[in-house]
């Protein structure tokens, strides 16, 4: 057996960071004559490089936009350019109803119980669209996402789980641009009693992914059932779970500075105005209603209806994160509104 090539190297970081890397190898139990910090450095930079290098493929860059209307329904469009690190024949795609969300749909089916659950669930889906195209595109050039995309796909069949096994044929390095819109019938939680006080929206990372950018735009008029002046509604939030749906306490996890998120969020009026950040987060929506629209057109969807209106007054909310960390979700949360009436 030959001896590791090793080399001595210099590394700056916070003392922050510096002294919780000594009591996470002190936990651990780690004991090495070199030092137990480099240990655990070694080990986790070791662990993020081999995922980084061989998972079958990584997230270069990601962006999303969620848009909540004023009925409770929620549009989402993400937008990811993957890079391959081996050759791929298709290219899975899913996306799942949060627990809470799938228990919700069935306690309501229970109380309107007027036609069968399985088609009642599917009926909750105005759309889910599945598409890859070969190389890298903006997410904003929307004429890119008109052009025929090597593969899509719509899934009728599932309720509470939409997948998609698209094909690429792409060889190892090849760059390609995964998009995934969905729309759902009154998906937003309503506040009831001995309920939790906030819904969310989840954005997981479940591949290494770099370059994220999550903008969440709700419409104001969802609270109008809620006797509270405009100012009493929360701005919108962030908060981190695993993947398990378990919630971190507070959002330390990614406020050391080496990790360097930013966050904007603010709320636009048509009396009081438009704070920073506010008319760029409106053209956002506007894009997503565009690809919707465009959808709905070329017939991706089992529905056929109008896809939703621009709102005058809404809380928006943008995170930008440059090295998201492997296995967490990023949830984007608001208030729960108050029922103005049954919905079906």
């Amino acid at each position: 057996m030959t001896g590791r090539n090793e080399r001595n190297c210099q590394i700056r970081m916070s003392s922050v960071l510096w002294n919780l890397t000594g009591e996470i190898a002190q936990e651990l139990g780690y004991k090495d004559a070199r030092g137990r910090h480099s240990t655990v450095i070694r080990e986790m930079i070791a662990a993020a490089a081999a995922k980084w290098t061989h998972s079958p493929y990584v997230c270069r860059s990601e962006r999303y936009t969620v848009y909540v209307t004023k009925d409770g329904s929620v549009f989402a469009r993400q937008v990811q350019i993957l890079r391959l690190n081996a050759p791929r024949e298709k290219l899975p795609c899913f996306i799942e109803m949060k627990p809470e969300k799938r228990e919700y749909y069935h306690r309501r089916h229970r109380e309107l119980g007027s036609r069968d659950e399985h088609e009642w669930f599917l009926n909750k889906w105005l759309l889910n669209h599945f598409a890859v195209w070969n190389g890298k595109r903006d997410a904003d050039d929307l004429e890119l996402f008109q052009q025929e995309p090597l593969s899509s796909h719509v899934d009728s069949f599932g309720t509470t789980y939409k997948s998609a096994d698209l094909a690429v044929h792409a060889i190892s390095g090849r760059f390609l641009t995964r998009e995934t819109v969905i729309g759902l019938v009154d998906y937003v939680q309503w506040k009831e009693p001995k309920t939790s006080t906030f819904d969310r929206y989840d954005i997981p990372i479940d591949i290494p992914t770099t370059d994220l950018e999550v903008s969440v735009v709700v419409d104001r008029d969802l609270f109008a059932g809620m006797d509270v002046q405009e100012d009493g509604i929360a701005n919108l939030s962030l908060e981190f779970r695993n993947r398990e749906s378990a919630r971190f306490e507070g959002k330390e996890v990614a406020l050391y500075p080496e990790i360097g998120i930013t966050e904007l969020y603010g709320r636009a009026s048509s009396d009081e105005g438009v704070d920073e950040g506010g008319d760029q987060m409106l053209g956002k929506v506007r894009r997503l209603r565009q690809r919707v629209s465009n959808l709905l057109t070329n017939k991706a969807s089992i529905r056929s209806e109008a896809p939703f209106d621009l709102p005058q007054n809404f809380l928006f909310y943008r995170l930008r994160w440059p090295s998201p960390h492997l296995g967490i979700e990023a949830c984007v949360r608001w208030e729960k509104p108050a029922r103005k009436e049954a919905i079906r």
